[in-house]
């Protein structure tokens, strides 16, 4: 399970980058809970809400395609689609005025890989993959 456990440590190291970029921002900010109307303090935690929401179904669907011995050189495709997305979406998020295309290509990126992964479990679910 070596391409999930490199996903997920990747994955980590952003969750821990956007957890002290919020904490910084709570500070800055003097706000405990929620985001006290600071427009760089929600950017902050929707840019870490974010990645908690989308990291873990994608690293749970690529951990039982590992485990069931899918393609690894797709698995690792799909691994680096999602991580790469996920970076250029978290990174950025709040970072530009107006169109942000890291946001938006991070964003295409993250849902064509969970699109793929999920379409490619239901067919080896079914036995349908070579």
């Amino acid at each position: 399970m070596t391409i999930t456990l490199i996903s997920a440590s990747l994955l980590g190291l952003l969750l821990i980058h956007l957890s002290v970029r919020v904490s910084k921002n709570r500070q800055r900010a003097k706000v405990s809970i929620g985001d006290g109307g600071d427009e760089m303090l929600a950017n902050a935690i929707r840019a870490h809400g974010n990645l908690t929401e989308f990291a873990p179904f994608f690293l749970i669907l690529l951990g039982l395609l590992e485990f069931r011995e899918v393609n690894p050189v797709l698995l690792l495709v799909l691994a680096s689609a999602f991580v790469v997305g996920r970076f250029m979406h978290g990174l950025t998020f709040g970072r530009f005025e107006g169109l942000n295309p890291f946001r938006f290509w991070g964003t295409v990126l993250s849902w064509l890989a969970i699109l793929a992964a999920s379409i490619i479990g239901l067919l080896d679910g079914y036995n349908l993959l070579p």
